[in-house]
């Protein structure tokens, strides 16, 4: 051990590639990144909890934690190292093409496990790519980003390969390639006033059939995931911007501020302006 706590961070845009270690006590409380979060357990043990959901993470524990999930850990055993990787919902789908892949991100079913423990005799193979990816974002050689998403590919690639059934989405049928492409629909889109009957009217599906297929191909229904990705972005903005509580309602799709703050005190239980307070 080189010190009592040691953190290397690479950093390259919308891209973070961290490797941490500590002996010290730690218990992150209950947060959320505009990001999603890949934690790589390499030593040490921890309790995590996502959206009610909670597991023992131990040497080998892939977490995946998208940017619509608030979650806490705690340390329950040293030294505790780990790597984790912070990346932009838009950079990981530019990244990530396929959707078999990126649904560790995206879908949620109930049946859904946020961590994926490795065979034996694979963390060194993983340890490997994590180790080079944060190299290579720390390089500053020409084109490290690219370098560092091939190496993103290839982790994600060789994850669903060895543990396929982690992975929510593995059939591209038409009816399921249809609701991805409704989903991307939402994710550059919930900013404006997106309604379940125009999207269905767009994609030219009946919007009936569109609301129960999207819930069972995303864990979320339309309206849920609709509001969950504008409830990060204001959660976002109540961190990282002065704007009002006002502006940020307008700047969020929500338009009208009383439905805004009872929507965010259902889903956070407290209201944004506690959020700013607590968080800020």
């Amino acid at each position: 051990m080189i010190s009592t706590k040691e953190c290397k961070i690479a950093y390259m845009g919308e891209m973070t590639a961290v490797y941490e270690e500590t002996e010290e006590k730690l218990s992150i409380g209950n947060h959320f990144h505009n990001t999603y979060e890949l934690i790589y357990i390499i030593e040490g043990r921890a309790s995590v909890e996502i959206n009610s959901k909670k597991y023992e993470a131990v040497p080998g524990s892939l977490i995946f934690i998208s940017h619509l999930e608030s979650h806490e850990l705690e340390i329950l055993q040293y030294p505790y190292k780990r790597f984790y990787l912070l990346i932009k919902p838009q950079l990981f789908q530019n990244i990530i093409i396929d959707p078999r892949l990126s649904s560790i991100f995206k879908h949620r079913p109930d049946d859904f496990s946020h961590v994926i423990q490795l065979n034996e005799g694979e963390d060194s193979t993983i340890t490997s790519l994590f180790a080079r990816l944060r190299e290579e974002l720390d390089s500053g050689l020409d084109f490290s980003l690219m370098g560092a998403s091939a190496l993103l590919q290839l982790l994600f690639i060789r994850l669903y390969r060895s543990y396929r059934e982690s992975f929510p989405l593995t059939d591209l049928s038409r009816p399921t390639s249809a609701i991805h492409h409704v989903q991307k629909y939402i994710d550059e889109h919930f900013l404006e006033p997106v309604t379940l009957k125009e999207v269905s009217r767009i994609f030219f599906i009946d919007m009936y059939y569109l609301s129960r297929r999207f819930k069972k191909v995303c864990g979320y229904s339309f309206k849920e995931y609709l509001i969950l990705q504008r409830l990060s972005r204001a959660k976002y903005l109540l961190v990282e911007s002065s704007l009002s509580i006002t502006d940020i309602c307008t700047a969020t799709g929500f338009n009208n501020i009383n439905n805004f703050i009872r929507i965010f005190k259902k889903n956070e239980r407290e209201s944004p302006f506690q959020y700013r307070k607590k968080y800020k």
